[in-house]
């Protein structure tokens, strides 16, 4: 049915809903025709054979069917189906051969049910129950179509972006190799070398400290958790063991996702649910799971107590201490989220797993100094905490999003709100060590900024925020769409040095821009970088290694960049891809 009509059913029902009786027992008729009507609803007739039921159904198009299950010659089952596709609702009234119909009554899924002999008030109570809730239904129906639709159109925009930006930049740069001269790309990357030195200087100053003398909020963990089997334990028993009490009483509960899993979280769950009081679970099956994360958190938030969400990965582990901490930043009433740190605690694996503790070492140097710029934070999934009411003002997490959590960020700063990072709590989670998953995990967050890029940047330049809070909105959301130009210019950079030294004075590609615009350009990567490795007191050497093998690393932004523009343009629908966790030794 169009949006269009199912508009015109609910704006009918609302007034004097059409009333269809079908059975074959007059007496029966005649009662329901006089209740019906005295409860100023509309008795539009009544059918007892498969041609009038038909002929009434799409002449008279009833709002609500009471159906006498003891009627002779219909098939239950498929006029009940039939009554699904034309959207009409209906109260089943059962009667005295209930035994002979039971099995196609238990196929039947009614409105209502009435037993015979019928109470007159008892009727009216189905049918306006029976009529609202079909109301409310239609309307979900024409919200859910309308969404669908809005997703479909920002499907085809970022299409459009994502192959207008892969042309722009493999032009400029194939621009670059011809002419020999990219002093372009030095005046045009100022701006992104210009943001990093002001994050690197500004995440010096130490941010500013919040109370732990505070009144403890009641906390609700949501853990999102499909197939994991390897960690959901690990995970659940460190949470649960939390000290954040109030009177002895935890302050806190634990609420588990099961989203569609096939393998054994589900029973997993079910065997400590009885030492852990905490704990809750929720489990969602097909067709409903599977469908995204920011579904699977929006089903929890409906079910939670507390005042204060936070969302952890089913990977996660943290110390006794961690909610006292993080929660501190939230208790501000001006306040609406916190972004705690994140460590990998497989980061010795192998040098890939490495990579990520030192990525997000740098991730977390950044979020300090946007805290340090008027707490503009950002929300990372894992470790997130915010008020719920703000999570609600904000239309909660976007089902359809691939990365819900900078999604709900976005929404939050564009109201005006304020999120902090707490670098002295974090969360432990496993770092991938293979780079096929590696590379699946992290298209998906390189697609999830482009499609906030794409979508939000209008609301970003009209939104009534300061131009500092628009500018370091604007500049975390683009952080992928430079990464090709940026380390192009260093190729280049690393290219010219090579050849001047090999060669003298030898240029492969000009970059003629003032002498300061180059060094920037150089070494604007490095401060941010040397400051969130020097906070965990490294050795000199590990210091210098992690320094330069970082460098090589951020290189892997350069095919990302590709696979993304490729996904995002070839990509038929929103897919939310889960990383596998394969568990392992805390440490």
């Amino acid at each position: 049915m169009s949006s269009k009509k199912l508009d015109s059913a609910i704006s009918i029902a609302q007034s004097h809903p059409n009333i269809l009786v079908i059975s074959s027992d007059k007496e029966l008729v005649n009662q329901l025709k006089e209740y019906i009507e005295d409860y100023d609803y509309n008795f539009i007739g009544s059918a007892d054979t498969k041609q009038t039921i038909k002929n009434n159904l799409i002449n008279l198009s009833p709002n609500l069917v009471l159906l006498d299950t003891e009627i002779e010659n219909v098939d239950l089952i498929k006029l009940t189906q039939d009554l699904e596709k034309l959207n009409i609702p209906d109260v089943v009234i059962i009667g005295d051969r209930f035994d002979e119909v039971i099995d196609e009554v238990m196929e039947i899924s009614p409105y209502g049910y009435l037993i015979k002999d019928i109470d007159k008030d008892e009727l009216q109570r189905a049918m306006a129950v029976a009529i609202r809730k079909h109301e409310l239904n239609t309307q979900k129906i024409i919200e859910a179509k309308d969404r669908i639709s809005e997703k479909n159109t920002e499907l085809l925009i970022e299409k459009s972006d994502s192959s207008f930006l892969l042309v722009l930049c493999v032009s400029l740069i194939i621009i670059a190799i011809l002419s020999r001269n990219a002093t372009w790309l030095q005046w045009l990357l100022l701006i992104p070398t210009a943001a990093m030195l002001i994050n690197g200087i500004a995440s010096i100053k130490k941010p500013d400290e919040v109370s732990y003398d505070y009144e403890k909020p009641f906390v609700s963990v949501f853990i999102p958790a499909h197939n994991e089997e390897s960690t959901i334990e690990t995970t659940v028993r460190s949470v649960c063991e939390s000290d954040y009490y109030v009177d002895g009483i935890p302050q806190f509960e634990v609420i588990v996702i099961n989203d569609g899993s096939t393998d054994r979280t589900g029973e997993i769950l079910a065997g400590i649910k009885k030492d852990l009081p905490q704990l809750k679970i929720v489990t969602r099956m097909p067709p409903i799971s599977g469908k995204g994360k920011g579904f699977v958190l929006n089903d929890a938030l409906t079910l939670s107590r507390g005042e204060i969400i936070g969302v952890f990965d089913a990977d996660t582990t943290i110390h006794k201490d961690y909610l006292t901490k993080v929660t501190a930043y939230v208790a501000d009433p001006e306040i609406d989220g916190v972004q705690s740190r994140v460590k990998m605690y497989n980061k010795d694996e192998n040098y890939l797993a490495r990579m990520q503790h030192v990525e997000f070492a740098s991730f977390g140097n950044t979020l300090r100094a946007k805290d340090n710029l008027g707490n503009t934070g950002f929300l990372g999934g894992n470790g997130q905490f915010v008020r719920k009411q703000s999570i609600i003002d904000s239309g909660k997490w976007d089902g359809f999003a691939v990365t819900e959590d900078l999604n709900l960020a976005v929404k939050i700063m564009l109201l005006g709100g304020k999120i902090r990072y707490c670098g002295e709590a974090a969360v432990y989670q496993e770092a991938i060590t293979e780079w096929k998953p590696f590379f699946r995990q992290r298209v998906r967050w390189a697609i999830g900024n482009f499609e906030t890029l794409f979508i939000y940047m209008p609301q970003i330049l009209k939104a009534k925020v300061s131009i500092p809070k628009k500018f370091g909105i604007i500049e975390h959301i683009s952080f992928y769409s430079f990464n090709l130009l940026i380390f192009f210019g260093f190729i280049i950079t690393l290219l010219n040095a090579i050849s001047w030294f090999l060669f003298h004075n030898v240029t492969v590609i000009r970059m003629e821009a003032p002498l300061v615009v180059g060094i920037l350009s150089a070494i604007a990567f490095f401060p941010g970088i040397m400051l969130a490795l020097s906070r965990d007191n490294p050795k000199f050497i590990d210091f210098i290694k992690d320094i330069i093998k970082y460098y090589i690393y951020c290189f892997h932004l350069i095919p990302l960049f590709f696979m993304t523009m490729y996904t995002m343009i070839t990509r038929k629908e929103r897919k939310w891809a889960k990383t596998e966790h394969k568990g392992g030794k805390v440490r």
